[in-house]
């Protein structure tokens, strides 16, 4: 009987490895960060459009969002291996679930995907989203590891807001504010990304900007980076036309998140602190951003 059951439980293990392989593999577009995107991008179209976009135009925004975060997850994996190999062997590439030619492949397809569907959206809404998949590219091969690594963020931040509004045929003027309000907010959600991985970065050999300013300095600036972009939003009432019904509560909130971070990191210093703190300004900005676009748009 035993020559038989045997090679029933050999390929009976076959389907689990292969399905465990795979959603290893799948790891590799980072499907959280992605999605979380993806679903920016629809409710910030909800938001502009006051409604229902068009459903057609709708969905090629939210497949050019998720090709560009896929080719952006893909590439950061494949310029990361050497940190993932010491840091997170668990990774796709590291762990042998995906090969590095495969991944090269699958990135070019994804980049190719995105500006595919994105010209479909006429040229400046092309324009705009190469610019932001360009700006994650761009962290991921180089800047990352220079003292210039929050620039893709800070022109990544605002070019998502104006991306949709101009796809959308909403443009206004007074999103230009997006830009600065938008660095602003964009260089205090990198420096709050980094915090946590600082130490860990640095060993392996990271040396971004947070990682050359220090915990105490880039914390500093991360928080006075959203403050001030509250507080210019704050300054911007008697010169745009605001709905503070809308905008009040959400500064408020925005406040008491970034208050919150403080707090916890004055309490106790160490990642913990830093990780929730991230989470806290990440919420922060997403709920004044929505607010600030709805309140004025």
């Amino acid at each position: 009987m035993k020559p038989r059951t045997a090679p029933l439980a050999h390929t009976g293990q076959r389907p689990f490895q292969g399905r465990r392989r795979a959603a290893l593999a799948l790891r590799i577009i980072h499907p959280f960060p992605t999605l979380l995107n993806v679903a920016a991008t629809a409710g910030l179209a909800f938001v502009a459009a006051d409604g229902s976009p068009e459903a057609s135009k709708l969905v090629r925004m939210m497949l050019v969002m998720f090709f560009a975060q896929s080719a952006i997850g893909v590439t950061n994996d494949l310029f990361d291996r050497d940190l993932d190999a010491r840091a997170k062997p668990w990774k796709p590439l590291v762990s042998g679930a995906l090969r590095p030619s495969t991944a090269i492949g699958l990135s070019l397809g994804l980049i190719g995907a995105a500006a595919v569907v994105a010209v479909t959206l006429g040229a400046a809404s092309f324009a705009l989203a190469m610019l932001g998949m360009a700006c994650g590219l761009a962290y991921d091969v180089w800047f990352k590891r220079s003292l210039f690594s929050a620039i893709p963020f800070m022109i990544a931040i605002p070019t998502l807001p104006i991306w949709v509004w101009v796809t959308l045929g909403q443009w206004q003027d007074a999103l230009w504010w997006l830009l600065p309000l938008g660095a602003l907010i964009g260089l205090a959600l990198h420096l709050a990304n980094t915090l946590p991985d600082l130490d860990d970065d640095a060993r392996h050999g990271v040396r971004g900007m947070a990682h050359r300013m220090g915990a105490v300095a880039s914390a500093t600036v991360g928080w006075s980076s959203f403050a001030i972009s509250l507080l210019i939003s704050l300054a911007l009432v008697p010169l745009l036309e605001y709905d503070l019904r809308v905008y009040a509560p959400a500064a408020a909130f925005g406040f008491a998140c970034l208050a919150g971070s403080i707090a916890l990191f004055a309490l106790r210093r160490d990642s913990f602190a830093l990780q929730v703190g991230f989470g806290a300004i990440g919420i922060g900005a997403a709920v004044v951003a929505v607010g600030w676009l709805a309140a004025v748009t």
